[in-house]
């Protein structure tokens, strides 16, 4: 049986519209769902809860943007729940890296019901007083400062929001010393961000680790050393093309497992996790969805 999440909130009412002709697709087939549409979070993971305990559902669709996602991920993680989206936020990472980000309803709908899920890996992160799932980046230091303000940022919508999100942190941001662990090798190093990335893009389609694959076992790991603000600033635009990878003062790594110490906190797919320190761990095929 088929669970429609919708936040009604996404996209100006497109998430809602999506779900609509989501729904009359599944009436067609004469396929089973319900719809959860609630106006607030705390009622929504309520009644999430309560259908997944019924054991009816096998199949999650988030009709939203990666928080809508990422919420129902952290119910349905491990369980063998298949999880797709009906892309209407912000962001919409998630659907680029699945390949439904461009497809219409119908498209996605014909893809979900009639291809059968594979299993993809997932980041799980461990905090203080923080045990949560990611499909897409964690983001740390100068990236974490940038999530929290566009976060708070109700105007502009999409990759503009980032953008002034961006020259806002920039402004009294310092280097922070982190201490790495990544499959046992410690590094002790100055930086101005680190990302730990699962899937290539975040933040609206910036390819933070380009190539970075959910399906290969091992997270794409990104590491700024200390730059002054100036060249952060033109480093940042090219972040959109994946074309930042290449700068003398940008170090990546593969690992499985990382643990992170230093003074800042943590996001992942955009959402806040928990204060550093944290070990993230690559759970492989631990997520159900449909990949085009």
């Amino acid at each position: 049986m088929w669970l429609l999440v919708v936040n009604s909130h996404a996209g100006k009412g497109k998430a809602a519209e999506h779900a609509s002709e989501f729904a009359e697709l599944l009436v067609k087939e004469q396929l089973k769902f319900e719809i959860i549409n609630e106006i607030t979070l705390d009622k929504t993971i309520e009644q999430l809860l309560l259908k997944l305990e019924s054991k009816e559902f096998t199949r999650v669709i988030a009709a939203g943007g990666d928080g809508l996602v990422n919420l129902c991920l952290q119910h349905v993680a491990n369980t063998g729940v298949s999880l797709g989206v009906l892309p209407s936020g912000t962001g919409n990472d998630f659907a680029r890296s699945t390949g439904v980000y461009n497809l219409d309803v119908k498209e996605i709908f014909n893809l979900y019901v009639k291809t059968s899920p594979t299993q993809i890996d997932l980041g799980r992160v461990k905090g203080s007083n923080a045990d949560k799932w990611f499909v897409q980046v964690l983001s740390t230091g100068f990236d974490a400062e940038v999530n929290s303000l566009a976060n708070l940022m109700k105007w502009p919508r999409g990759k503009s929001k980032y953008t002034i999100a961006t020259i806002r942190a920039i402004a009294n941001f310092k280097p922070l010393i982190y201490k790495i662990n990544i499959d046992g090798v410690i590094y002790d190093q100055p930086a101005m961000l680190l990302a730990i990335a699962n899937g290539e893009t975040y933040g609206g389609g910036m390819k933070i680790c380009p190539g970075a694959s959910n399906s290969d076992g091992v997270f794409d790991i990104l590491l700024v050393k200390p730059v002054s603000r100036f060249v952060l600033l033109t480093i940042f635009p090219k972040v959109f093309s994946g074309k930042h990878i290449t700068h003398p003062k940008i170090l990546t790594f593969k690992g499985k497992t990382i643990k992170i110490s230093a003074p800042t906190l943590s996001f992942a797919d955009g959402e806040f996790v928990s204060p550093l320190p944290i070990e993230i761990s690559n759970i492989s095929n631990s997520l159900n969805t449909w990949l085009t």
